[in-house]
């Protein structure tokens, strides 16, 4: 049997998912491993042997959360537009990565699987801005900065429900005039 196979078929798969059940549920703060270990139905020392410690974890489920998000991006096409919903979207849907990709305060930020896969999502949200957005004045990096800021700030916005409450229940349909305004030259 393999050092990520017990009874549950894949404990590290099992544990990654208890964690974020756990920081969907009440942040990234309030829980520990042992009770990850309870939830998950394994002893206590098997998250300590597979993650090391919470910050381990951590860094599995930040690498595993970039990963997604940068499929979720690549998925969306070329045009910003699209990729700053999908950005969105990833956030609403998968708030509990979300929540644990831009704080790297709570992981390791060095770590190759992390660093890969943020590269790639960075490099997906840039080659969406540069194609679409006017760099004004020819700044290429300014312009994707800005695109960044404007989609993650939405949705860290409509996370805290900081938002008006007139926008509606969709992230995606309220996002897609305030992008647009970006997007239209």
């Amino acid at each position: 049997m393999s050092p990520d196979t017990y009874h549950h078929g894949n404990l590290r798969r099992v544990i990654i998912d208890a964690a974020v059940s756990a920081i969907g549920e009440s942040g990234t703060a309030t829980w520990s491993l042992r009770e990850l270990a309870r939830r998950a139905g394994v002893s206590h020392a098997a998250p300590a042997h597979h993650f090391g410690d919470k910050t381990g974890l951590l860094t599995a489920v930040a690498a595993e959360g970039f990963t997604l998000f940068a499929d979720a991006l690549a998925a969306a096409g070329e045009d910003f537009l699209e990729v700053g919903l999908a950005y969105v979207r990833f956030a609403t849907e998968h708030r509990a990565y979300f929540d644990v990709m831009f704080r790297p305060d709570l992981y390791r930020d060095d770590d190759p699987d992390v660093r890969a896969a943020a590269s790639r999502a960075h490099d997906i949200l840039v080659r969406g801005a540069a194609r679409t957005l006017p760099a004004g004045s020819g700044d290429e990096r300014a312009a994707a900065i800005a695109a960044w800021s404007i989609v993650h700030g939405f949705a860290g916005l409509w996370l805290s429900g900081a938002l008006p409450d007139d926008l509606g229940d969709s992230a995606e349909a309220a996002a897609r005039p305030v992008l647009k305004v970006l997007t239209d030259r």
